[in-house]
Parts: structure tokens; sequence; C-alpha cells
């Protein structure tokens, strides 16, 4: 009986050694250091613009100033010299689709400050810094010494932009041009099986142009990100980064005193990696204007483009101690369901020569359960002049 059982054990070791391989070779390797991955994008990116943030992020199709351009250049609406500001705050959160406590925060305040106004004729500029990614992972640590000491590590992501904006007016159509200037910035990478303080900056150049229409009700805008490619070498790896295609085109309808909003945006995720699927994003939103208020709701979808494991990098070594480390550390994770969908909250107060806005998003479906509260500033540069500076508007 012994006999003709130890086939279909031997059988049934084999399937299990194979499937444990499979999955092994299933693992995702980073196509880019880590965080700038789109299904970090769940959390790290940051939507800028605090007024569209209120309306489900729609803002391809109504024009306003530098922040506005930011997504759509033609959008840019600036006959006076002016400054915008705004600052974000993103609460810490859970490690994605694991139990360890507000691991991933965001300290970075900043969000987008810049000069907007008139440059000649219709030509209209701007030029802003802004900061449409940023996460820090606040939990990796190390035993080393049998447990005798650690070492700690702050992985950390941003992306720092430096935004030129030109927009001019041909009848009824605006065209519009971004040039961003992209620093990647990169801190403490993790290579498994070394504690090498790896710090990297990236420098990358895009473009995007833009498109705005405006009739008598409705408003129709779009604008591509064209793509771009980056070696990046972080020592133990050499990643051939592919940032991908972006799209947003949106449609307003403005009736009574209430503007409808809604628009789409895709990204071509894929083109960073086959593992990763295209990201089509929708947003919706309605905004009504009373006296010197303009209140703000809103839905934005953003799915997410990659479930399943991914594996370090690795730093190949035979130094028994730092096998020894190293060997309660897992060298990958799993990346589950980072789908969202954003409710959102807003409104501004319209200032004599300038205004206050404040924007509210939060995801209801709690698979990466992300809060966003963001607030700005922006007044026209001639208001200093003026003895009702900062005053409500009747």
């Amino acid at each position: 009986m012994k006999h003709k059982l130890l086939p279909w054990l031997l059988a049934v070791l084999f399937i299990a050694v194979g499937s444990g391989l499979a999955a092994q070779q299933d693992s995702l390797d980073f196509p880019a250091p880590q965080y700038m991955l789109p299904f970090y994008d769940h959390f790290s990116a940051n939507d800028l613009n605090v007024e569209a943030m209120g309306r489900g992020g729609a803002d391809a199709a109504l024009e306003g100033g530098l922040e506005s351009a930011i997504r759509n250049p033609a959008t840019l609406v600036s006959d006076k010299s002016g400054f915008y500001m705004e600052f974000t705050v993103k609460p810490p959160i859970n490690e994605i689709n694991a139990s360890a406590d507000q691991v991933y925060t965001s300290p970075l305040p900043f969000g987008i400050f810049g000069l907007s106004g008139r440059l000649c004729g219709s030509l209209q500029g701007a030029v802003s810094y802004n900061v449409p990614k940023s996460v820090v992972y606040d939990d990796f640590t190390v035993e080393i010494a049998q447990g005798a000491g650690i070492v700690t590590r702050y992985p950390s992501y941003y992306l720092h932009q430096i935004t030129a904006t030109l927009a001019d007016r041909i009848g009824p159509v605006r065209i519009g041009l971004n040039l961003h200037s992209q620093l990647h910035q990169f801190r403490d990478v993790t290579v498994f099986q070394t504690f090498e303080r790896i710090d990297k900056t990236w420098y990358v150049f895009r473009v995007q142009p833009g498109v705005f229409y405006r009739g008598d009700k409705v408003r129709l805008g779009a604008a591509f990100q064209f793509p771009a490619k980056r070696r990046m070498d972080i020592g133990y790896e050499m990643y051939e980064v592919t940032l991908p295609w972006k799209l947003n085109a949106g449609v307003t309808y403005e009736f009574l005193n209430n503007k409808l909003l809604a628009e789409a945006e895709w990204e071509q995720c894929s083109a960073m990696a086959a593992e990763f699927e295209d990201r089509l994003s929708l947003k919706a939103g309605l905004e009504k204007r009373i006296r010197n208020v303009t209140y703000r709701i809103g839905l934005a979808s953003f799915p997410g483009v990659f479930e399943g494991a991914y594996r370090l990098p690795v730093r190949e070594t035979t130094d028994a101690e730092q096998l020894l480390w190293w060997s309660s550390v897992d060298r990958g994770g799993l990346i589950e369901d980072t789908g969202q969908l954003y409710g959102t909250l807003g409104f501004t107060y319209h200032l004599k020569g300038g205004k206050l806005a404040l924007g509210v998003m939060r995801d209801l479906l709690d698979n990466v359960p992300t809060t966003r509260v963001s607030m700005a500033l922006g007044f026209d540069l001639e208001a200093f002049k003026g003895k009702k500076f900062l005053i409500f508007d009747k």
C-alpha cells in the first residue's frame, strides 16, 4: 500500500514545488525605482488645484489661473499679474493591503506656488513650482547583531516640477503649452541585502500642449503629455524607465449660476511595464456661486493598475553576516486591489483682489483609504495698491 501511495505523494510534492517556483517567477521585478511605480499613485499622487479638487478633480474645460494650467495650459486666463500658493495635508496611511500602522507619510506641505500674468497682447504666461507626487515610507527597519541593534531607513520619492506655461487666444479657441522640468528625487532606495544609502535625483523634460474652447454655455478642453524615457541607475539595478502618455479631456456646461463638469483622464501605464494596466479615471463635479462664495461637490474614480506580488532589487552577496541579518526580511510584497472612488467637497471665498479656497477629498471604497485636505490663496499683485485688499466682495 505504501508503495502505491509513494508515486502520488511525489507527484503532489513536485506540483507544490513547481507552483511555488511559478509564483516566484510571476512576481513583478520593478521596471523603475520603487515608489514612482503607478500602483503607489493612490497615495503618492497629489491632487494639485484646490478648486478642481472640490469638484472631483475636473479642470480640463474651465478657465483658471496657473493652478488650472498645470493640467491644461490652454485654460490659463490671467489678465492681471498674480501670485498663487497652495498647501496640502495628506494624513498618514497604513501599509497598502497590510496591517502596519501609518507607515506612508507625505511631510512636504507645499503643493504649488508661482506667478502668472499677461505677457503681450493676448499672450499670457505663468511659471510655478509644484509637487505632483510625494511619499515617504516610515517603517523600514532591519535587526542586526542578533537583535542587539537596528538599521532604519526612510525610503522616499518626490517629484519636483517647475512648469512654464504659455497660452494665447485665437477667436473662441485658446491654445497652450506647458514645459515641465521634472526632478525625480529618491532617497534611501531599498535594495535587498545592502544598507547602502542610495540617494539619486534624475532630471526629465516633458512637453504638454492643450486646447480650450468656450461657447455660450459649453466649454471643451483637452491636453496631453508626451511620454519620456530616462535611464535610472541605482548601482545594483539599471532601469530603462518610460514615463507614459497622459491625456485628459473634459466638458463644462453652465446653466443659471451653476457649472456641471465631467472629465476623463487616460494614462498608458502599460508603457512602463507590460504587467500594468492602462488607467482610465473618470471625474465629475458641480459648482455653484452664491454672492462671494462658490460651493463645490464631486466624485472621482481612480482605478488600480496592478494586483500581484513584487520583488525588491537585490544585491548578490555571500557575506554570511549580511545574509543572516536579512534572513527575517521579506524580499517582496503583495499589492491587492487599489481602486479608489473619491468623494470631494470644496469652496472658495472671493476676496477683493484675491481668493481663499479649501478642498477635501476622501476615498469611499477603503481599499487604500486616503484623505486629502488642501488650502490655497491667490491674489492680484496690483491689489496691494488698494485700500480694501483681501476684503470680501459684495
